[in-house]
C-alpha cells in the first residue's frame, strides 16, 4: 500500500473513533489490510502532524472546537521539543529533526508578550526576547509546558 493511501486510512480511523496507541492503531490497519511497522507508523503521525492525548491521537483542529488555540499551541510545543537553553535575549529550543517549524509557529501564536519573534531552522528555533532576563523566564515557561 502506498503512503498517501495508508495514511488516509490512518486518519479516516483517528476521526471515526479513539486511537489510544500505535499498536492499537497497527492493530486496527491490519483488520482493514494494511500492515506497516511501529517506525513507519511514528513517521506518519509525526507527517500528519497528529497530537497525542489522554483521550488518545487527535488532528490539530480536533483540540479545543471553541477555537482553544492555547492548548494546541502547548500540545504542539512539549510534543516535539528536546532541549531549551537560553542565551543573551535569546532561547534556543531543539526540537526533533523536521519539526521546528510548527514549534516556531505555535510560539508566535501562543500569547506571550515576551517573545519577540521566532527563526526556524530543520531542527532548531531561535525565540528573539527584549533582554536576557525575560529570556531565561521563557525558558522557564517551556520547561512548565511539561508539567
Amino acid at each position: 500500500m502506498n503512503v498517501q493511501r495508508r495514511r488516509t486510512k490512518i486518519l479516516n480511523l483517528i476521526r471515526t473513533r479513539p486511537v489510544l496507541s500505535q499498536s492499537q492503531l497497527s492493530q486496527r490497519l491490519k483488520a482493514e489490510g494494511c500492515h506497516a511497522t511501529q517506525a513507519t507508523l511514528s513517521r506518519d503521525l509525526r507527517a500528519l502532524n497528529l497530537v497525542k492525548t489522554h483521550a488518545g491521537y487527535k488532528l490539530p483542529d480536533q483540540l479545543g472546537a471553541n477555537g482553544d488555540n492555547t492548548e494546541r499551541q502547548r500540545l504542539t510545543i512539549i510534543q516535539f521539543m528536546v532541549e531549551v537553553q537560553a542565551a543573551g535575549n535569546l532561547v534556543v529550543v531543539r526540537t526533533h529533526p523536521g519539526n521546528a517549524s510548527p514549534v516556531a509557529l505555535s510560539l508566535d501564536t501562543i500569547g506571550w508578550k515576551e517573545i519577540v519573534g521566532t527563526v526556524a531552522g530543520d531542527d532548531t528555533i531561535l525565540v528573539v526576547t527584549a533582554n536576557a532576563a525575560t529570556a531565561r523566564l521563557v525558558r522557564r515557561r517551556l520547561l512548565a509546558l511539561n508539567n
